[in-house]
């Protein structure tokens, strides 16, 4: 069995490897210094933005052992367009151009983890631990920000429209240096510190009664995962924008071709096939498609459908069964 996991590792990570390889070879066989230079700021944006949303995606369903319901639930991609976009609405594009980068990826944190933290507070309390309520609250409060979100793009000056519609798409070309230097800081020692963990998610992943008979303080180790997730997935969306359906597709492409519940496996292997995924979207997106649409707006469409087929599965096995 480990021999065979093994196996699919490897292959996972030598695609990954091979789809760096031609993104960043593709055009560049010389070597042109800026061409290089940009490249690998975005191949470093699309490494630390795929490892968070891998770990962030893996830790949660450790917590939700449900392979529909993924980090997006919480709505703090929701969030961050809703306060970019109000941000634009009362100081106007200008001024969100002309704010230093690293204070809107600092605050953007901050305001994130900040409200998942809340929910976290009120809603997993110790006489209500139910991690399915916590996520009825999130999609309210998903639809609420998307309902104001468009509000706000209603009567907003027609000038600023285009900006605020641009923040809801994610990118990996305008990503700043510094923010990646800050973003490298939060987000590898949390990814190798949830590695460490991958024996005591295991077991949290059996369930709460088996997980609490073989010793796991199922509480603290709910709580660690989520705030790790929360500050995981504020940093990737901060760095690059927000890809709501991201989750959902690689954890189910993941458990179909790493059939495994063993954390050391599955954390390396999610962190490949979210490099390999994004890879290959910015590839079609700038060597096919130049620029005419964005990554987000690919993985989105993607995700919509695989997550209709997701369901529809599901509703077949229910009513056979």
């Amino acid at each position: 069995m480990y021999k065979k996991h093994a196996i699919q590792l490897s292959i996972l990570f030598i695609l990954t490897l091979l789809s760096i390889l031609f993104y960043f070879l593709w055009n560049n066989l010389s070597f042109i210094p800026f061409i290089v230079e940009m490249r690998l700021k975005t191949l470093s944006a699309i490494i630390l933005s795929g490892t968070a949303l891998g770990v962030a995606t893996l830790l949660f369903h450790a917590v939700a052992n449900n392979r529909i319901i993924t980090p997006s639930s919480l709505g703090l991609e929701f969030l961050y367009v809703l306060v970019k976009t109000f941000i634009v609405f009362i100081f106007g594009s200008a001024f969100l151009l002309q704010t230093n980068t690293i204070i809107q990826f600092i605050s953007g944190c901050l305001i994130l983890v900040g409200f998942a933290l809340l929910l976290y507070r009120l809603f997993l309390k110790e006489e209500r631990k139910n991690i399915f309520f916590l996520l009825l609250v999130g999609m309210i409060c998903t639809s609420l920000f998307m309902t104001l979100n468009s509000f706000l793009a209603i009567i907003m000056d027609p000038t600023e429209f285009q900006v605020a519609q641009d923040i809801g798409f994610a990118s990996f070309n305008k990503v700043d240096s510094k923010v990646l230097k800050i973003a490298a800081l939060i987000i590898i020692p949390l990814s190798i510190y949830a590695f460490t963990l991958s024996k005591k998610l295991d077991v949290l992943t059996l369930g709460k009664d088996c997980a609490i008979n073989l010793g796991i303080n199922y509480s603290k180790l709910c709580k660690i995962a989520l705030i790790i997730t929360a500050i995981l997935i504020a940093s990737s969306t901060m760095l690059s924008g927000p890809m709501f359906f991201f989750g959902l597709l690689i954890l189910n492409l993941l458990l179909q071709f790493v059939p495994t519940f063993r954390h050391q496996i599955l954390f390396p292997a999610i962190i490949c096939m979210s490099i390999l995924i994004l890879t290959i979207g910015q590839s079609i997106v700038f060597h096919a498609l130049n620029f005419k649409t964005e990554l987000s707006v690919i993985i989105n469409f993607i995700g919509g459908v695989y997550f209709f087929y997701l369901i529809l599965k599901v509703n077949q096995k229910w009513q056979f069964n």
